[in-house]
């Protein structure tokens, strides 16, 4: 029976009733059976860890995995843990662990990300996205995270990053009963901003937390390391809006692509190196901003590096594009060997017909 057919019911059933069992139906006929069936579950012949890294590695699953990403929003909503405590400096709950107890809850699955710690407690640093947790910083840098107002429900944080070159500033705010937003960039004045971020990227790469996250899923899913693409890190810490940092691409190329050969060399590539050493799960790139871009920029400031990262990854790559159309980038992204894509925004806010993107 498909949902919302046409059946002969018997008038004394309520109509309500009548419409939930439709629904049920349906979910039964479309919806993997390891959620309704546990006969069907104990023929299943691979660990959640092994589902998915088979698929990651193009080899064949005993299904499906069931692994959607989970915004911090989801893991809030299902377990009841306010987003501020999740994604704020005033956070008091690992993502990683509500990540996996809402993939445990659905039974889906799991991929979380590999931070331990709190880490917009104890490593506010947006640029490098969660994996900053992996970061120790050199003695002679400094964070320090201050309320600088409160006003209509609202708690304004500066961020202030002191390092021997000078000092970095980024203000954010945190709506009540939401999670915190970025409001300045950290890359104020570019000609001299890029020492001051040399410095914080002197620091030592440790992946300890990596392994602590990785024991406690076990079997159960995959653990991801999370940070920025090199062109993502540029386009949305130049400018939150993305507009100047997309006209710098072509008014000052050889300033940006010396941040993004600060970038791959001073974190990027060390990074690699050491989750190859470590024999992590899969790392995921966050190339959100790439859909302001055309393809002739994807091909001078995005595939080089892009190239450059897969071919030293001894894991899978997951490549996150959202935020506008990204259609034009597959082929390449197939090409040069990634090895999911994430994201993919429909029309109207993207341009991917997700039959047509499978069928390339």
């Amino acid at each position: 029976m498909k949902f919302g057919s046409a059946v002969k019911v018997d008038s004394r059933i309520d109509p309500k009733i009548i419409y939930q069992q439709q629904k049920i139906n349906y979910l039964n006929s479309v919806v993997p059976p390891i959620f309704f069936s546990m006969r069907e579950e104990c023929l299943l012949s691979m660990s959640s860890r092994e589902r998915s890294l088979a698929a990651l590695n193009m080899e064949e699953p005993d299904r499906v995995p069931i692994s959607p990403l989970l915004y911090v929003q989801f893991p809030s909503a299902a377990l009841g843990i306010p987003l501020y405590k999740l994604a704020s400096p005033l956070a008091t709950y690992p993502i990683w662990k509500a990540e996996f107890e809402t993939f445990k809850m659905f039974k889906m699955d799991a991929q979380v990300d590999g931070a331990y710690d709190v880490i917009h407690t104890k490593w506010p640093l947006p640029f490098l996205h969660m994996a900053a947790s992996f970061l120790k910083l050199p003695e002679n840098v400094e964070i320090d995270v201050r309320v600088e107002r409160k006003d209509e429900g609202k708690i304004w944080f500066k961020r202030i990053f002191k390092t021997p070159k000078g000092s970095l500033e980024t203000r954010c705010v945190l709506p009540e009963g939401d999670q915190i937003w970025e409001k300045t960039p950290i890359i104020s004045n570019p000609e001299e901003d890029l020492e001051k971020i040399k410095c914080i990227l002197e620091g030592k790469i440790d992946l300890e937390g990596y392994e602590r996250v990785r024991e406690a899923v076990g079997n159960d899913g995959i653990v991801k390391v999370m940070t920025q693409f090199p062109l993502n890190f540029w386009l949305g810490y130049r400018d939150i809006s993305g507009k100047q940092s997309v006209i710098e691409l072509y008014r000052k190329p050889d300033l940006v692509k010396e941040y993004l050969r600060m970038y791959m060399e001073m974190w990027i590539i060390p990074l690699v190196e050491a989750c190859s050493e470590h024999q992590i799960d899969v790392m995921w790139l966050d190339a959100t901003y790439l859909g302001f871009i055309n393809t002739k920029m994807f091909r001078e400031f995005a595939l080089p590096d892009l190239r450059t990262i897969v071919k030293k990854a001894s894991f899978p790559i997951i490549f996150f594009l959202s935020g506008g159309p990204c259609s034009r980038f597959l082929e390449d992204l197939k090409d040069v060997g990634v090895s999911c894509v994430e994201g993919l925004d429909p029309p109207p806010k993207g341009d991917i017909i997700l039959s047509d993107a499978k069928e390339g």
